[in-house]
């Protein structure tokens, strides 16, 4: 990580009480966060496959993954704005590659806005390639490339 200390970010499974910090996460990264509410619902039905980072006891990023099976979905995935491009994006998104291989997936997928240079970049970097592009995946408007990356068998 190119930081300025050696600080690094603790991994763990989200809980209940995090969810207030991940909303405020997706209020300061996305324009359309998901909502509270929502992000309870998620973490009722997903809850064991939702990582968080923390740095100095703060939640400073989540990635939450779906399993099904041999294939995984990143769902969603954010870094507070503050940490990026230092190393913890990508130790996030390695951590949540190493769980849901763990957890018998063989192939992981994630959509991306394709005006999103920053992820594109961290995922590229992983290697995710991009497989297909929708210009209205989510509707008018909400063009995405999908990606995918082969895990292995762990």
């Amino acid at each position: 990580m190119d930081t300025a200390d050696d600080r690094q970010p603790v991994f763990r499974r989200a809980a209940i009480g995090d969810m207030e910090a991940i909303a405020a996460l997706e209020a300061e990264i996305f324009t359309e966060p998901y909502l509270q509410f929502m992000l309870r619902q998620l973490f009722e039905l997903h809850g064991n496959q939702w990582l968080v980072a923390e740095l100095d006891n703060a939640l400073t990023g989540y990635a939450l993954t779906l399993v099904r099976d041999e294939r995984s979905l990143l769902f969603s995935f954010a870094v507070h704005m503050p940490l990026r491009n230092r190393g913890f994006g990508r130790a996030l998104l390695d951590r949540a590659v190493q769980c849901c291989s763990e957890a018998g997936a063989r192939e992981m997928s994630l959509t991306v806005r394709p005006d999103n240079q920053p992820a594109l970049n961290i995922f590229k970097a992983a290697n995710f390639q991009p497989v297909a592009y929708h210009d209205q995946y989510f509707g008018p408007g909400q063009p995405r490339w999908v990606m995918t990356r082969r895990l292995e068998r762990r």
